[in-house]
């Protein structure tokens, strides 16, 4: 089971989140989160299940469904990304990414495009990898940036509000 600590920049408020992961032999994959916010004591759930596909063309595609608990409320999914390895040691990385979500209760759907730039540092520091993510939300035509360590993450993500700011996320996996 994953499990970390989450703050972001709109709530600021401290959650607890679990996830785990049942893969069967077929790429099928059942995923459970649940949360808790430590400040109004509010729990919520999630329940994933997704089924993989590994075409030659991308470089995969993910088809499934997931229900809030809380809310009842069903969506059903489509992803694709497709990775491009830019160096021979597959450090630096570009990929395209996009995504379609279905609600029938509301019949309408959200779609996803992004294009990411990624770099791995291993080594960073001692006993210390990084990952720097650099984006393009194409649907929102917002850029972002992610900062990952071995347990660390940031996230931050440009965002128009009256003038610009950006939106930020901390998580710390326990």
């Amino acid at each position: 089971m994953e499990t970390s600590l989450r703050l972001n920049a709109e709530d600021r408020s401290l959650v607890m989140h679990a996830k785990e992961n049942f893969v069967s032999d077929g790429n099928i994959a059942l995923q459970v989160h649940a949360k808790l916010n430590t400040q109004t004591g509010k729990p919520s759930c999630l329940i994933q299940l997704k089924k993989k596909f590994f075409p030659e063309v991308l470089t995969s595609i993910d088809v499934g469904a997931k229900v809030d608990v809380e809310s009842r409320e069903v969506t059903y999914s489509i992803q694709g990304k497709k990775t491009w390895e830019l160096t021979d040691n597959g450090l630096l990385c570009l990929d395209l990414k996009g995504a379609y979500n279905y609600q029938p209760h509301t019949q309408s759907g959200k779609p996803k495009a992004s294009v990411e730039l990624s770099q791995k540092v291993f080594n960073f520091t001692e006993d210390q990898d990084l990952k720097v993510k650099l984006g393009y939300n194409v649907v929102a035509r917002k850029p972002y940036l992610q900062l990952r360590e071995n347990n660390w993450t940031l996230n931050a993500e440009l965002r128009e509000s009256g003038g610009k700011r950006v939106h930020w996320s901390i998580a710390y996996d326990l």
